[in-house]
């Protein structure tokens, strides 16, 4: 038979046409690409190998693209590991990739947990190849390869090389990125129907957020009201903090399941920068809260730089002050104000002042003005990253404030939607690094629609705008894209700190950053050269790191 190209032109598909055998056929394919459902693959999507490489603590991953004219059941994908020439074996896992629909297209995205599944005749299953490189492996090329077999029919092997540089890269916990990926225990909760916050709850939660801690995350997202945004995700966003007004008309405060939850956190899923805590400012400006009297929930309005709003805020602020200097947590807590009006900020900063004046500000806001430019922890959208950049970056830096940048629902691209361009997703981490930021935001790590596994869409968001990975701790191709991204960022920041340290490297990384700036721009993230930006990146990071050593 016969594919498509992007232009529509019909190519041969090499070993797939009206003579090919039906037996079982595998081959590598080349980075980012996305593997069709039906058909077979095109030519050139096809390399001859999986190759590839990276320093020592490194991930490196790969797919292979299987097909058959005929149906195949059970297929399976292994690999005993890859071998170099004194014999040392470094481990490959291989899983089959998932196939789900964003908008109208149906599109591998997730990383499945199984390896054995049914190929139907003409379709296609693509595996993923994943090499944890261990921090002691000795640098050099290995070599191995993926046997793909089926319940009947001959197997077919794919190479695998594996080139593994002297560098080290150290464990994610000690990453120098500020990664902010908002979490949403409620759709755990939900999509494995366990009480919240119960064992069971805290027992699913550990693995996924285990997989956010290694790739870098920073913050705890916390709600101290109920639904801070306003009902904009499938599962709501309940409380973790419950506001009860006794008999006595006196406002009090539980703090069970916020304390159950950052300790969680910070003591078993090892997510220890900030605890950021939305909001005083909710998008529909009220609070909820348990009138004891009449046993119902009531609420309370919000008017910023109204007398009202210090009388609700105040006896909170000091409250909470109270209770987070009790946990050891006072110098990691901030508010999180964000996409909020200047008025309604400079509100909610004199209150902070005055009750709980050791609270930091995140702001995550469009574009920064004078008043957000001054928080703590700010994150433009990516279009107005250069608002904080240069001098201003400089000082915030010296200050220890953290500057980064976010994606959402905006733009179209360069982002993490799941008909996004894989290479996209590992342009941003790269683009923070270039332009010296700290890190990445984007508003939802896991906020799953009624089922993921059958469409990614949701409401009027893109599809797969409010998820990065699957229910039962599933990783999908554009969140492992944004992990590579990520220890890209944190191979410039150790470059950059080789050249603090020897006169030798200083020029060598000065060309490094020279380059980088000129690929990682607010006007080229607009364009379409995404993956050449990050191929020529990759390969600038490599060529530096040679010649720094």
């Amino acid at each position: 038979s016969a594919g498509n190209d992007k232009g529509g032109h019909l190519v041969e598909i090499k070993g797939y046409g009206p003579d090919a055998a039906l037996n079982l056929q595998a081959a590598a394919v080349k980075d980012y690409d996305r593997i069709p459902y039906s058909g077979a693959p095109r030519q050139e999507m096809l390399q001859d190998a999986v190759r590839l490489s990276g320093w020592r603590g490194e991930r490196a991953a790969g797919q292979i693209a299987v097909w058959s004219s005929q149906v195949q059941p059970q297929l399976s994908a292994s690999c005993a590991g890859v071998k170099n020439a004194a014999g040392q074996v470094i481990p490959v896992r291989t899983t089959m990739i998932r196939y789900t629909k964003g908008g109208n297209r149906i599109i591998s995205d997730i990383i499945g947990s199984e390896n054995g599944c049914d190929l139907q005749a003409g379709g296609v299953r693509p595996v993923w190849v994943e090499v944890n490189i261990p921090p002691s492996a000795k640098p050099g090329v290995y070599k191995g390869k993926v046997v793909v077999s089926a319940e009947s029919g001959s197997p077919v092997s794919v190479p695998v090389t594996l080139e593994v540089a002297p560098e080290f890269l150290p464990a994610p916990s000690n990453w120098q990125v500020h990664l902010d990926l908002w979490q949403h225990p409620q759709a755990v909760a939900r999509w494995h129907d366990v009480e919240p916050w119960s064992p069971e709850h805290f027992a699913l939660m550990k693995p996924v957020m285990k997989r956010l801690a290694d790739a870098g995350q920073k913050a705890i997202t916390c709600s101290l009201i109920d639904e801070a945004w306003n009902a904009q995700t499938y599962d709501w966003f309940p409380p973790m903090i419950e506001w009860i007004k006794g008999r006595n008309g006196t406002m009090r405060w539980n703090y069970a399941n916020f304390d159950k939850w950052v300790s969680f956190m910070i003591n078993e899923v090892g997510i220890k920068g900030q605890i950021s805590c939305y909001t005083m400012i909710p998008w529909n400006m009220k609070i909820r809260y348990l009138d004891e009297a009449t046993g119902k929930y009531k609420f309370l309005d919000l008017k910023p730089n109204d007398p009202s709003y210090e009388a609700i805020w105040g006896p909170f602020l000091t409250d909470f002050r109270k209770h987070v200097k009790s946990k050891g947590w006072l110098d990691k807590t901030c508010i999180g104000l964000d996409e909020r009006p200047d008025a309604m900020v400079k509100a909610a900063k004199n209150v902070l002042d005055k009750y709980a004046p050791e609270f930091k500000i995140v702001s995550a806001v469009n574009r920064p003005t004078a008043m957000t430019r001054d928080v703590y922890d700010v994150s433009p959208v990516i279009d107005h990253a250069g608002t904080v950049t240069g001098d201003l970056l400089a000082q915030r830096k010296k200050e220890g404030k953290k500057t980064t940048f976010y994606v959402c629902v905006y733009p179209k691209k360069p982002n993490t939607f799941t008909v996004s361009p894989l290479a996209e997703a590992e342009w941003l981490p790269l683009f923070a690094a270039a332009n010296h930021l700290d890190g990445f935001l984007r508003w939802a790590y896991n906020s799953w629609n009624r089922n993921p596994f059958e469409k990614t869409d949701f409401g009027n968001w893109p599809a797969g705008d409010c998820y990065l990975v699957y229910p039962g701790n599933l990783s999908s191709l554009r969140f492992e894209k944004l992990r590579d991204g990520l220890e890209e960022f944190e191979k410039v920041n150790i470059l950059r700190s080789r050249a603090a340290k020897n006169p030798k490297a200083k020029a060598a990384v000065a060309r490094m950053d020279e380059e980088l700036s000129k690929l990682f721009t607010v006007e080229k993230s607009r364009g379409d050269s995404h993956e050449d930006d990050v191929r020529k990146a990759r390969e600038i990071i490599r060529k530096t790191a040679e010649a720094t050593r």
